[in-house]
């Protein structure tokens, strides 16, 4: 009986790649997976820049006056026996201010009253003999020049005795009275000073080498047009600012100085009393006195940074916003943008640069920020 021996073997190929299979499986099993990067996106603080200012705003301390003012003050000097005003009063047309002693005007007054009479009764007779030529022509001449003489002596001591009362040429306010009763004044000594209400000025003092870079012809357009170029604050409400133009500044240096005296004008306030000689601060918008047409905008001071690699230069970082649809999580990116610093302000800093109305920049992170860093806007969560 014959057996016949069947083969279980798998022909060499087979086996060969089922060999190569099971390597790739292996060496697939074993391999590390690549480690996935994550972006870091910055939350930041944005703010949203408004209107630009047309020039630098300057800060300068001023001193307050009456735009239609007068010193009063009398004629003639002597002893202040009335004062009827004090400051704060107001006071209308032709009503007495002070007086004077007026005993000796009223003496010479007698007198020049009495020689003017005699002089007038002689004339009147001369005039008379004249007529029946009873006397000459020279005679009469004489007479008359008398008469003349006399009666201009009178109006003067009329004058004299009317100089010691002092009136107020218009109505106003008082706004000074820098004298006592029964003080000895001399002719044309301050008694009170009087301002009309309806405007004030406030003056303050520019350095030179500012007055140097003004423009007259830009100066005059602002003046002719009554554009508010400044803004004036008093102490009693430091934060509220009174619109005000441009008036005039002086040729000719202050006294023992080197600046020069600029003045606004304002309506008077109604919501506080504003007298001559009280303080004032000024903002002037420089620039357009000046002639820089470059916008200034007021930003906080820490949106200001200066650059490592570049210590002499300045920048503010400009949120750029992703495409429409590229980031559904509301993030974007940021930009440097060259600025030029200028004044300090008590509540930030003024910068020049190519920024315009609706840019948003960064206020709060802007030291940690790179060219196309991803950031996120930070907003307040509710109950926070």
């Amino acid at each position: 009986m014959k057996f016949k021996m069947v083969s279980t073997a798998m022909p060499l190929r087979g086996l060969q790649a089922l060999a190569m299979l099971s390597s790739l499986l292996v060496m697939g099993c074993s391999a590390e997976a690549p480690p996935l990067t994550q972006q870091t996106v910055y939350p930041v603080k944005l703010m949203t820049l408004e209107q630009a200012q047309s020039g630098t705003l300057n800060q300068y301390p001023g001193r307050v006056s009456a735009s239609d003012h007068s010193e009063l003050s009398f004629r003639v000097g002597g002893e202040l026996t009335e004062l009827a005003v004090k400051a704060g009063d107001t006071v209308e047309k032709g009503e007495v201010v002070a007086r004077l002693d007026d005993r000796d005007a009223r003496t010479r007054l007698e007198n020049a009253r009495s020689n003017f009479n005699l002089a007038q009764a002689t004339f009147e007779r001369m005039r008379i003999s004249l007529e029946r030529q009873a006397i000459s022509q020279a005679r009469f001449d004489e007479a008359e020049a008398e008469y003349l003489s006399a009666r201009a002596q009178l109006a003067s001591a009329e004058d004299q005795l009317s100089y010691t009362v002092l009136k107020a040429p218009f109505g106003g306010v008082i706004s000074r009275v820098p004298v006592d009763i029964f003080q000895v004044v001399s002719a044309q000594q301050a008694i009170a000073e009087l301002q009309r209400p309806g405007s004030i000025d406030v003056s303050f003092q520019m350095p030179e080498q500012q007055v140097r870079r003004l423009q007259p012809q830009r100066s005059r357009n602002v003046r002719a047009n009554g554009d508010t170029i400044a803004w004036v604050q008093f102490p009693e409400l430091p934060d509220k600012r009174y619109a005000a133009s441009y008036k005039e500044h002086d040729s000719n240096a202050s006294q023992g100085s080197l600046s020069y005296e600029v003045t606004v004008t304002l309506p008077e306030p109604e919501d506080i009393t504003v007298l001559s000689g009280m303080s004032a601060t000024v903002l002037l918008d420089y620039g357009t006195l000046a002639g820089e047409s470059a916008p200034s905008w007021r930003i906080p001071t820490a949106a200001l940074v200066t650059p490592d690699a570049e210590p002499g230069t300045s920048v503010v970082w400009r949120y750029v916003a992703a495409a429409d649809g590229e980031n559904g999580d509301n993030t974007g990116s940021v930009e440097p943008v060259d600025v030029e610093p200028g004044k300090k302000m008590n509540d930030g800093v003024l910068v020049r640069g190519e920024l315009s109305p609706g840019d948003r920049i960064v206020v709060a992170g802007a030291h940690r920020m790179k060219r196309d860093r991803s950031v996120r806007p930070w907003e307040k969560e509710g109950g926070l």
